[in-house]
């Protein structure tokens, strides 16, 4: 027997209806906190009067909602300190120009287009240079093998590609060279620059000190004096 002004409409199909008119992105994994509860409220008008929606299954759903509102709300907090903190690091660089400061110069931060630089100290003369080029995970996307290199610094250029051509994608990299000399000898290979900081590069979001023709984070410098 129907009961007048009550929806018997099933509560799933409901909930399916109501997140067909919600604003989701196509591909999107996440849902917002107000989705989340357009999708709640709809299944609480839709339930059977005979069938109620369980007290423990609508508590759970609000513990999810809660979640969801908060993760928003931290989402939102970490953007903030985190614009915060690069607004501090500008400022902190700046005031580097013009002193000697020492770092290591193997890590790069690589952009959507053109090059990444890095730098090395060659102990002697090499016969060959070997640069492997890892991402965060520490998996090797690009081999360089580099002929003759005469002792003292040596810029480091990456195309930005992997082995395989294609572009890598957007992110920090880090170079790790091994270099020999004529006879196959490993001979030693330092990372570590220094020098006066002649600029402040910030093409690449984080700061970048310039040292001569090589760039290091402002996290990798280790020394700072006058």
């Amino acid at each position: 027997m129907a009961i007048n002004g009550i929806n018997n409409t099933d509560p799933s199909a409901a909930a399916a209806a109501a997140a067909q008119k919600t604003d989701l992105k196509v591909g999107s994994n996440a849902m917002a906190k107000d989705d989340f509860m357009r999708l709640l409220v709809a299944q609480l008008k839709n339930q059977d009067p005979n069938n109620p929606l369980d007290t423990k299954e609508l508590v759970t759903q609000l513990s999810q909602l809660t979640s969801v509102e908060q993760l928003v709300t931290m989402n939102d907090k970490l953007a903030s300190l985190t614009a915060a903190t690069n607004s501090m690091a500008a400022n902190q660089s700046s005031g580097l120009i013009g002193k000697t400061v020492r770092g290591t110069a193997d890590t790069v931060q690589l952009t959507s287009t053109g090059a990444a630089s890095s730098a090395v100290k060659l102990s002697q003369n090499a016969e060959k240079v070997t640069v492997s080029v890892t991402n965060d995970a520490g998996r090797v996307v690009r081999t360089m093998e580099l002929d003759k290199r005469s002792a003292g610094v040596q810029t480091l250029t990456w195309d930005g590609k992997t082995d395989s051509g294609e572009r890598a994608v957007n992110g920090m990299y880090k170079f790790e060279v091994s270099a020999k000399d004529k006879n196959g000898v490993a001979i030693e290979a330092d990372q570590t620059v220094s020098g006066i900081v002649t600029g402040i590069d910030y093409d690449n979001g984080a700061p970048q000190l310039v040292i001569g023709t090589t760039r290091v984070p402002l996290s990798q410098i280790s020394s700072i004096s006058q």
